[in-house]
């Protein structure tokens, strides 16, 4: 008989370690299935001039710091360094020497209430991202006058799963509580599972980490109740609130 693992961890391969450390060492059972992974993308000559001309530079993941330490030095980097989360931040720092200002509610409305981002009319202006995402963040500084580019130093791709097949070992886990922590992997999961198996990823219950992937969630057709909500992204709120889901489970 399989084993019941009633949360169910789908952050991309690499990112997940840390969070199933943890899980392991509480004894929660989950079971861990990524559906998307990251491949770096090869810098340009126009990314390349303004990431150098860049006055604030905004790094929206750890993906976004990696693929980039690969191409470039941190020298090349004069202008005054962001990140949207603490894991970002740290690895980015570790990288360039230098001070990274993240905010402590690790979204981007959390970067954007920085006192550091009000006053940024005429300033250039460069988000690292992936192939999509963070469009709050351009759309806000705009309004506020500054130039805001995309560099993109890596992109998102779907891993090649059978989601029939997924479909039937997660029900035989019993899986109740689902992870997610962006609308691309929300989105996937929707996609990779065939129709039948709709209404039941509806009737599961969804650990997400932000407004925007609720509002999406329920677009989906996931009620509200079925929703829970971490502070951030990052392994520490996923794990606090983990843990008090399964209090509510048992």
């Amino acid at each position: 008989m399989t084993p019941a693992t009633p949360f169910l961890i789908t952050r991309p391969a690499g990112k997940a370690d840390n969070l199933l450390a943890s899980l392991d060492e509480l004894g929660v059972a989950y079971s861990y299935q990524p559906v998307i992974t990251t491949q770096q993308v090869t810098l340009k000559t126009k990314d390349l001039n303004l990431l150098t001309q860049a006055d604030l530079l905004i790094f929206v993941s750890v993906s976004a710091v990696h693929a980039l330490e690969q191409q470039i030095s941190p020298e090349q980097l004069p202008g005054h360094l962001f990140a949207v989360g603490s894991t970002t931040g740290g690895l980015l720092q570790h990288w360039s020497g230098r001070e990274v200002i993240v905010p402590q509610d690790q979204r981007s409305e959390g970067l954007l209430a920085l006192p550091q981002l009000q006053q940024v009319a005429g300033k250039q202006v460069v988000v690292v991202r992936g192939n999509s995402g963070r469009e709050l963040i351009k759309q806000q500084l705009l309004a506020r006058g500054a130039t805001v580019k995309y560099v993109q130093s890596y992109k998102r791709l779907p891993l090649p799963l059978d989601g029939g097949q997924l479909w039937q070992v997660w029900q035989q886990q019993q899986v109740r509580c689902i992870v997610a922590t962006s609308n691309e992997i929300l989105q996937q999961l929707f996609g990779l599972i065939p129709e039948a198996g709709q209404p039941w990823l509806k009737q599961r219950h969804w650990l997400l980490v932000s407004p925007r992937m609720q509002e999406q969630a329920q677009a989906l057709g996931i009620s509200p109740q079925q929703i829970s909500l971490a502070e951030n992204a990052n392994d520490q709120a996923l794990l606090q609130q983990i843990i008090q889901l399964k209090k509510e489970m048992l």
